[in-house]
């Protein structure tokens, strides 16, 4: 037995291995997607342990370029660390992550980071060096109270009816007309959008370069979700941009109309993050409940806040790993990260 990088052929052990370990199949072109296609060329980057000639443990990384203090470098988003129910109790997660760091540090990543499952994160945080950075706050603004209460409460839900009309009385949103801003629908991005981050490269210490090509992958490629993106323009100039998502989720007692902005970036300007939000919420005006992340101290925390958001709760703690510099990344306020920067959203 032995841990080793991802050779050709290995797939069809990984989506059995993952299958057996969550209770879910996952597509051939999600994991394509996700691994193979990811625009940097470190990618695919993947450690199995194999064990009689079947995978029995896997950890992975989506790496992308970031900038740390301005300057582009490589940081590891960690992905689907799973071992073999039958295979548990005998040090293989620990193995695992251990030849993860020395191989990292190898092919040049500066930083890993992650929000771990309850159990991970504890293994983490008690077996390696590891940091938790804080916990991210998630804002949410609802649209449609009705069929919130409809979704949640029995008592409620013969009201569901009534959420269409409050919808039409209650929620009307409207683009603000703008004469200094064009917002527009985008479908491929541009290099404005790599010349838009790598102008915001220093607004953290830590920020995902968001290139034209790693968001064209991200959001224009996916296989299974449906992204819709917005750009700010003043003239030829790219001011910002703002990518939202909908989804039906279930509840108790009925379904709800979600929207989740999913990621956003602009220049520090309130009006410029205003008009994005403005027409971020047009795009999103069928939902019932809107939703995003928001770090402390940021543009996008301000203006959500200023504008009716509440924070419901805080879901995930960040869980940073520094290969190099002990220090980069250690705080929540060192990183700008929306969710779209994790592979689940």
């Amino acid at each position: 037995m032995a841990i080793r990088f991802f050779q050709p052929g290995d797939q069809v052990g990984i989506q059995q291995l993952y299958t057996k370990v969550f209770g879910k199949q996952r597509s051939s072109l999600v994991w394509e997607w996700k691994y193979v296609s990811h625009p940097n060329p470190v990618n695919p980057w993947i450690l199995v342990f194999e064990r009689n000639n079947r995978i029995a443990g896997h950890i992975a990384l989506w790496v992308s370029e970031v900038f740390i203090n301005g300057k582009t470098q490589l940081a590891g988003l960690r992905v689907d660390t799973m071992v073999d129910p039958d295979d548990r109790g005998e040090g293989i997660y620990q193995q695992l992550n251990e030849a993860m760091f020395t191989e990292a540090r190898k092919s040049g990543i500066k930083l890993l980071y992650g929000f771990p499952a309850p159990k991970a994160r504890e293994l983490l945080l008690t077996r390696t060096q590891a940091k938790e950075a804080g916990r991210v706050s998630r804002f949410v603004y609802i649209q449609n109270p009705i069929a919130l209460a409809a979704g949640m409460i029995r008592i409620a839900s013969p009201a569901k009816p009534l959420s269409s009309l409050y919808k039409k009385v209650f929620n009307k949103q409207k683009k603000k007309s703008s004469t200094k801003y064009q917002l527009e629908s985008v479908t491929a991005c541009d290099e404005s959008f790599t010349n838009l981050t790598d102008r915001l490269s220093t607004i953290r210490p830590v920020v995902i370069r968001r290139s034209h090509g790693y968001l064209n992958w991200r959001y224009h490629q996916h296989p299974e979700y449906t992204y819709h993106m917005l750009a700010l323009r003043q003239g030829a100039d790219l001011a910002g941009y703002v990518v939202v998502k909908e989804e039906v989720k279930q509840l108790k007692h009925g379904s709800l109309a979600v929207g989740t902005i999913v990621d956003w970036l602009a220049i520090d300007d309130e009006k410029v993050w205003q008009e994005l939000l403005q027409g971020a919420l047009h795009q999103l005006r069928d939902c019932d409940v809107v939703q995003s992340w928001a770090l402390p101290e940021t543009p996008s925390a301000n203006v959500l806040a200023s504008n009716g958001f509440k924070v419901k709760d805080h879901p995930l703690a960040l869980v940073v790993h520094p290969l190099e510099n002990a220090t980069i990344g250690s705080r929540l306020e060192d990183w700008y990260l929306h969710q779209g920067d994790v592979d689940s959203f």
